[in-house]
């Protein structure tokens, strides 16, 4: 139902009619569910970003405890941070600590928390009330339900975030401009809208623009325009009084200089260019909130989308119900989401926390939306066609349509707070006594992003980062000086290192060996790489404080991304989710060490330890916590969680018993008993606690699989009855018709890739292969003119053609190795995001060449042997020996090279071994995108017919279905690897402008390329192989057919591939050669009307 006219101005409705009462819900009813669920949100939801931390917690701590991590954005520099925000949550902690339930850190980062939840709370009922008294009890209702069951607020209502804290004033805003009982209240608006801004994000301010339009237009249609614009200004004064409080306290207390903030703010994300502002933190889709929305508030997102349209269709429709001041209302209240979706969506930088202010406005939408659906549904009008559903049947529909977003905002809340809330416990352990001491440090690498604040680590206790992968700025700390430099010296006090374009500080890392604690974690699907090392597996450096787990986004399927998935043993393996671990590690002490290797039975023997061995390697960390004085004290000590992972008793025993036992020091020996007879002891206990978890399932699960079950058994009994009163049959069902396209992959967000479970056929061996007789495959891949079509020119490829080997095999391989010792990494070079691509690569031919050509390689334990050469591969070590693409290029002929699908949906060239390539390097193409590769090298037409099926193509391509592809070139001199008639190798400028011109035919070669292209199924990487067929134009021209028709083809190049392809440099000399051969062989009795009888194409 539209909103209801302004007070005092008639309204051309019809007469008023008696109706039936709408439903209520007193506010005071409405707080409470609100403030239920924002508690929950506040006690499990997990910390989406880490600006929220960094920016904000941080800082908040460092008020609050005299240190924490400071970001460049903190920086007097900068000043695009409020000091006066943050101190408005420090207060609030200050007041908590007056509380005797406010004891500790942990209780002021949850303390905060809830209060934040029961500001939202209180913000959330002043607009649910503004809404019921403006427009209908029933879109209140509504309006509630989607905020409640809604995944998005659940992140939104506790975050510590400028964007949360907008969308509270925000929603105050509303309410205002909304709610003229008691006369209008612009100013109130105004000021609300500025509050947030101010103190916020400034950007937040653009909500307010239909309520001023609203306002102007009114005020003029009444003639009372100065009253109009009085109320602005009152508001105007009001917020200016605001920014004012809020220079004062930044630049006299802090920065100590003058600063505007949000002035700041809006100079840095609006006008920064080029290695500076937002987007160099990233760069999303125009879709990316479509997509965002339609996640954390499934089908109301859609609902959203259409209160416009659907409240201009209901003036058309119902116009003698509704009068032209309702319908303006109505506009004005539906309009803030569009125009915030409609700015941002435009902007490149994109973060879901940005949809925050929004989300209130989106709520509002989507209860408009449902209100006219359902007062049109419901119609009893005969001249309605929805008067003819039976009105069960409507409510079933209803019921089916709430209850279905019900069920899936409850199954995605739910889901991500069991998937992702491992950093907010597994620091839980550092507040036991005797656990830590000052000055220890807990070390974040490539968890760093993940940290939940200082505020969960006990007093003294700092956090500090290593080295990881990761390359951009990271915090540093704020300065704790003290005597003399007044109060938080850290805010005005110019930090180092500190810079506005993410570019990496080295001083911000500490060595590894000054940690004493480590947070780090395991995923199946992502490999441990040099700079991030498996620390849990060191158990000989690190023993687990505590373990829990934490979702594999990469191994597990959509539906368990997006859903909680109960892990019952009934529910397909593709559709549950996969864990990995998320670890707090601690450094073991000398103690530990010298009991871990004599169970070990020295150092000698550690590689060949059971499962058994880690076990009470774990027992050991846990029995003997802290001091090398320490009684043990197994009993009080050792969590049955470690008592389950101890299988067997005699594994045990044989461990306590190992020779190796007499290096304990002395003082030690008569605990081994001890150990021997409790661990004997609780095994049996393990035992039955292991039987215990496989024969029940977690409370948990089964409380929401009973919640799931019963809400689909109502459905269910709900369509079966209604189709038993109609008596309808049930029609057979019909087949899928659907095919998908043989490239055509499944629905999924760009640069994610879903691992699926593939295996290739394996391959025959190749037929009487030998490596000095099997001749190269002589492929000729040119066609006749008069025309030359520029495309893709793929085909399907056989498993075993992938890779080619023949009797050039020496050749090539010796001079890829010669190549390797001259040029190394230069030719081959493996982004570290892309390592597990080429190692998959490796894999796949050390299984793949054994089968193939078993007369030149054998498969070995952890890799191949090369029977010729006498190499011998380990693909199983790490780190490996050399670059993995450049280990696979030892094995083949071919040049290597893997394109991979980053976030913007552009695939980019991160691993490759091109050694042979002749006209392009690899070092000029690494890192770049597909179509930055083919632009840079002027290759022809590309963006008029390659670019759009290139880029679909390999969206499309699936593991199952490889492809070939032939090209070919002519080359002004004899040398394979790079040809230097372009200029040399190491040069900058290089073209065919350098070759020497018509030079005798002796000098030309015909050079052609056999590309594969398939997906890798574990790591979604695109590899392409590249054998290079190299020879004399003048051996070639031998063949029976082939000058005339390589005349003919060379003869067909338009000017742009002619110029791509140097033609201006040999043309005549190639061609009066190819044109001489050509006669002389139909001089000879060449049958030219047989040619498609013995030869097809590309040989």
């Amino acid at each position: 139902m539209p909103p209801k006219g302004r007070p005092g101005v008639p309204s051309a409705s019809a007469p008023p009619s008696k109706t039936a009462s709408s439903p209520q819900l007193q506010p005071i009813v409405a707080f409470y569910i609100f403030l239920a669920a924002n508690i929950v949100a506040a006690a499990f939801s997990p910390i989406q970003d880490c600006d929220e931390v960094f920016n904000y917690w941080e800082p908040t701590h460092y008020l609050n405890h005299g240190h924490g991590l400071q970001t460049w954005e903190y920086s007097p520099e900068y000043a695009i941070r409020s000091w006066t925000y943050v101190g408005m949550h420090a207060v609030v902690i200050w007041v908590g600590r007056l509380l005797p339930f406010v004891g500790s850190k942990v209780a002021e980062f949850y303390f905060l928390r809830v209060v934040l939840a029961l500001l939202c709370a209180v913000c959330e009922t002043r607009l649910y009330s503004a809404i019921s008294r403006t427009m209908n009890s029933r879109v209140a209702i509504y309006f509630l339900m989607v905020m409640i069951f809604s995944p998005g607020m659940y992140h939104a209502s506790p975050a510590y975030l400028p964007s949360s804290f907008a969308m509270y004033t925000t929603m105050l805003g509303f309410s205002a401009f909304m709610d003229w009982r008691g006369g209008i209240k612009t100013a109130q608006g105004v000021f609300w809208f500025a509050f947030g801004s101010l103190l916020g994000w400034p950007f937040a301010g653009a909500l307010i623009i239909p309520f001023l339009v609203e306002e102007v237009l009114l005020a003029s249609r009444s003639g009372k325009l100065y009253e109009g614009v009085w109320r602005i200004l009152d508001g105007i004064v009001r917020s200016l009084i605001v920014l004012g409080i809020q220079m004062f306290i930044d630049s006299a207390f802090f920065y100590r200089k003058a600063a505007s903030v949000p002035l700041n703010i809006v100079i840095y994300n609006v006008f920064s260019g080029g290695d500076k502002g937002p987007n160099i933190y990233g760069v999303e889709p125009w879709h990316f909130y479509f997509r965002n929305l339609a996640l954390n508030f499934n089908a109301w997102f859609f609902l959203a989308l259409g209160a416009l349209p659907l409240l201009l269709l209901q003036h058309i429709i119902r116009q003698k119900v509704i009068s032209n001041q309702s319908l303006l209302r109505g506009i004005v209240f539906v309009s803030p989401f569009y125009l915030w979706l409609g700015i941002f969506t435009l902007q490149p930088h994109k973060e879901e926390r940005f949809m925050y202010p929004a989300y209130p406005a989106l709520a509002l939408n989507a209860a408009t939306s449902f209100h006219i659906l359902l007062a049109n549904f419901g119609s009893s009008d005969p001249r309605d066609l929805v008067s003819m559903i039976p009105p069960k049947l409507k409510l079933a529909i209803v019921s089916i349509f709430v209850l279905g977003t019900l069920d899936l905002g409850i199954l995605r809340t739910i889901g991500t707070m069991t998937a992702y809330s491992a950093p907010l416990t597994i620091y839980s352990p550092l507040q036991r006594k005797g656990v830590v001491k000052a000055g220890d440090n807990v070390c974040l690498g490539k968890e760093w992003y993940r940290f939940p604040s200082t505020y969960l680590l006990p007093k003294q206790v700092r956090a500090k980062f290593i080295k990881s992968e990761f390359s951009g700025l990271l915090p540093g700390e704020f300065s704790e000086a003290k005597v003399g430099f007044g109060l938080f010296p850290g805010a005005w006090l110019l930090p180092s290192g500190m810079n506005d374009e993410n570019r990496e500080d080295l001083g911000k890392y500490i060595d590894i060996k000054h940690c004493k604690f480590l947070v780090d974690s395991r995923f199946r699907s992502v490999p441990s790489t040099p700079l991030e090392p498996d620390y849990i597996s060191d158990i000989e450096t690190w023993e687990t404080l505590s373990c829990t787990r934490f979702l594999d986004s990469n191994d597990t399927g959509i539906v368990g991304r997006l859903l909680w998935i109960p892990d019952w043993p009934i529910i397909p393996n593709r559709f549950r989710r996969k864990w990995g671990q998320y670890c707090l590690l601690r450094r073991r002490d000398e103690m530990q060490n010298a009991l871990v290797r004599a169970i070990l039975g020295g150092e000698a023997g550690i590689g060949e330890r059971d499962s058994s061995v880690d076990c009470t390697l774990d027992l050991i960390g846990q029995t003997y916590p802290q001091s090398t004085t320490q009684v043990l004290e197994p009993h009080t000590r050792i969590s049955m969680n470690v008592i389950a992972c101890i299988s067997s008793d005699k594994g045990v025993e044989g461990m306590i018993h190992n020779g190796a036992m007499a290096s304990l020091l002395p003082r030690f020996e008569h605990k081994v008993d001890e150990v021997r007879e409790w661990v004997r002891h609780n095994c049996n206990v393990a035992g039955l606690g292991s039987t215990y978890r496989m024969a029940h399932l977690d409370g948990r699960s089964l409380l929401y699989g009973a919640l799931l079950g019963v809400t689909l058994a109502w459905v269910a009994s709900i369509i079966t009855r209604r189709m038993r009163a109609r008596k309808l049959a049930v029609r057979p069902g019909t087949p899928d018709l659907e095919k998908r396209s043989p490239f055509r992959a499944a629905e999924r967000e760009p640069g994610v890739w879903i691992p699926q479970d593939f295996k290739r056929p394996a391959p025959p061996a190749y037929p009487e292969w030998s490596v000095s007789s099997t001749k190269p495959l002589p492929y000729r891949p040119f066609r006749y003119g008069p025309k030359y079509n520029v495309t893709m020119g793929l085909r399907n490829m056989h498993w075993d053609e992938w890779i080619e080997l023949d009797s050039d095999y020496m050749k090539f391989h010796d001079l890829k190795a010669q190549r390797i010792i001259e040029r190394g990494p230069k030719c081959s070079r493996t982004a570290p995001e892309a390592f597990d691509g080429a190692c998959e690569l490796l894999e796949e031919l050390v299984d793949y060449l054994p089968q193939r050509y078993p007369s030149l390689y054998r498969k070995t334990d952890v890799g191949m042997d090369n029977v010729v050469t006498g190499e011998s591969f380990n693909i199983v070590e790490r780190p490996l020996k050399e670059d993995p693409m450049q280990m696979a290029a030892r094995f083949v002929q071919d040049d290597l090279a893997i394109m991979f699908e980053k976030p913007d949906g552009q695939y980019y060239l991160l691993a490759g071994a091109i050694l042979l390539a002749g006209f392009w390097r690899l070092e000029d193409k690494l890192g770049m995108s597909m179509s930055e590769i083919h632009t840079s090298g002027d290759v022809p037409q590309f963006k008029e017919k390659l670019e759009k099926g290139m880029t679909n193509f390999f969206k499309r391509i699936q593991p199952e279905k490889p492809v070939l592809r032939n090209n070919y070139f002519i080359q002004v001199d004899d040398e394979l690897a790079w040809s230097s008639s372009i200029g040399s190798e190491d040069s900058d400028g290089i073209g065919w402008f350098t070759a020497e011109k018509n030079k005798a035919i002796q000098n030309h070669f015909f050079r052609s390329e056999r590309q594969s292209l398939r997906r890798l199924p574990r790591s979604g990487g695109v590899v392409f192989t590249i054998r290079t067929y190299f020879h004399p134009i003048t051996d070639v021209c031998k063949e029976p057919y082939v000058p005339g028709r390589l005349a003919s083809a060379v003869r067909s190049w338009g000017e742009d591939v002619s110029r791509y392809k140097g033609k201006e440099r040999y043309q005549d000399v190639l061609l009066e050669y190819l044109d001489a051969k050509h006669e002389e062989q139909v001089k000879g009795g060449l049958d030219m009307e047989r040619e498609d009888e013995v030869r097809s194409y590309p040989f």
